[in-house]
């Protein structure tokens, strides 16, 4: 039943949608361009015509139609203060059917709600079932999701058990990652291998480790797709270390669905160029050159019932220089880089990446699980669990001796490091064992 079911399941989470964005993969840029423009302009001529939020701020409808582009480019960014401020403001005075309330994970502490119509939905479960295929996934496939959002893994608990099953589908709660929870995790998956595994990125790297700490490698997994974080490199070497498979990144988000992906190629991330309208801008609000890591700026073109325009999402990411020889002329990212608040900004002025504080743990084999906190520019906590659950003083005082110096180097002499042995490390409120955080107030704007 569940392959005869999934079978159906690109045509029934929308056939013209999945079709739609079957035929744009074979469409040359300028194509793709048009269309795009097209599909922006009659969003912001409805979001001029029955948003009042947008109505004083878009220009004219004959202007918004000779340039869409412009017309999009003219208005403010949209951030979750202004979200919240604005509330019914931004939503449509005739919303679409179908309509449904959602949040924003709130992973830079500031959670923001969203409404969402059947229409935006049917995109999103198009995008997700066209990434799928990329990966290799066929639909009814078995597939096992390490997944962490409390929210989605208690909702509905029959009806989505049943679910489920009828997609040949298996949830791993990655909210507790314990060594016990990760061996029946392992056990499980070495059983009755998916043709995909689909992980939060740093639970996936965390279960990769805990695997090869074990002596373990899992044999007969199709591919790996890791979303809902940062991949780093050394984080997709040790995923398809420990799982012998190929590791695809996707990026999306709560507010706008799915963005973008990896194609077969792993050159970059291909951008949905029918859903998505996506900006990288500096700090002074300028386009990025490819290459240069910027604010990442989306505008979704596909929920007309609380139009998004010009969202900044919060994540940093860079555009390719380069182009992708899959034959599919979609905008290409070279990368995600993580959220505004994985970002460190020293007493010395310096703002680094959070990936050079997990570069510096690579020796230290002993640790299980950790997190680094900035609390301020001059203050930096290492939170840690022995992979051995084992206390030694000798060994965090060479640790500690170890990364002093390239901390100071870095972000400043002045800067105190505390080490933290802790017994759990609890996952962020959208279920997400975070690596690092800053707690900065201008990493939250």
């Amino acid at each position: 039943m569940s392959l005869a079911f999934g079978a159906l399941l690109p045509w029934l989470s929308g056939p013209r949608e999945y079709a739609a964005l079957r035929r744009a993969e074979r469409l040359s840029l300028p194509a793709l361009q048009r269309l795009q423009a097209e599909r922006l302009a009659r969003l912001l001529m409805q979001a001029r015509d029955e948003v009042p939020y947008y109505r004083d701020l878009l220009p004219p409808v004959n202007v918004i139609a000779t340039d869409p582009v412009a017309a999009l480019l003219s208005l403010p960014i949209l951030d979750k203060h202004t979200i919240r401020r604005e509330g019914e403001r931004l939503c449509s005075e005739r919303p679409r059917p179908g309509l449904r309330r959602n949040t924003s994970g709130g992973s830079t502490g500031e959670p923001a709600t969203f409404y969402q119509d059947t229409a935006y939905r049917r995109w999103g479960r198009a995008t997700k079932a066209l990434f799928d295929a990329w990966t290799g996934y066929r639909p009814g496939h078995r597939k096992a999701v390490l997944w962490a959002a409390s929210r989605d893994l208690t909702a509905g608990r029959g009806v989505r058990r049943l679910a489920e099953r009828m997609k040949n589908r298996t949830l791993l709660n990655a909210y507790c990652m314990d060594p016990a929870t990760m061996d029946a995790h392992l056990e499980q998956l070495r059983a009755a291998p998916p043709a995909q595994l689909q992980v939060y990125a740093e639970s996936g790297h965390e279960l990769a480790r805990h695997a090869l700490r074990r002596g373990i490698r899992i044999q007969g997994i199709g591919s790996v797709l890791s979303s809902a974080g940062t991949l780093f490199p050394d984080m997709r070497d040790t995923i398809e270390e420990a799982f012998s498979a190929p590791v695809f990144n996707r990026y999306g988000s709560r507010e706008v669905g799915d963005m973008a992906c990896e194609c077969e190629r792993h050159r970059g991330l291909h951008v949905n160029p029918l859903t998505q309208f996506l900006e990288i801008l500096d700090d002074e609000g300028r386009p990025a050159p490819p290459g240069t890591p910027g604010r990442v700026v989306v505008t979704s073109l596909t929920n007309h019932s609380m139009p998004l325009l010009r969202y900044a999402i919060g994540d940093l990411a860079s555009w390719s220089r380069e182009t992708c020889d899959c034959g599919r002329e979609w905008p290409l990212l070279e990368g995600v880089w993580g959220r505004v608040t994985d970002h460190l900004r020293g007493a010395n002025g310096a703002v680094v990446f959070g990936g050079w504080l997990r570069q510096l743990l690579y020796p230290e084999d002993w640790i299980g699980q950790y997190q680094w906190v900035q609390h301020a520019e001059d203050h930096l906590r290492l939170r840690l669990i022995p992979a051995d659950n084992r206390s030694d003083s000798e060994r965090e005082q060479s640790l500690r001796e170890r990364l002093e110096p390239a901390i100071h180097q870095q972000l400043g002499a002045s800067t105190r490091l505390d080490i933290e042995r802790v017994g759990t490390i609890p996952p962020s409120a959208s279920g997400k064992h975070l690596h690092v955080i800053s707690e900065l107030r201008e990493n939250r704007r």
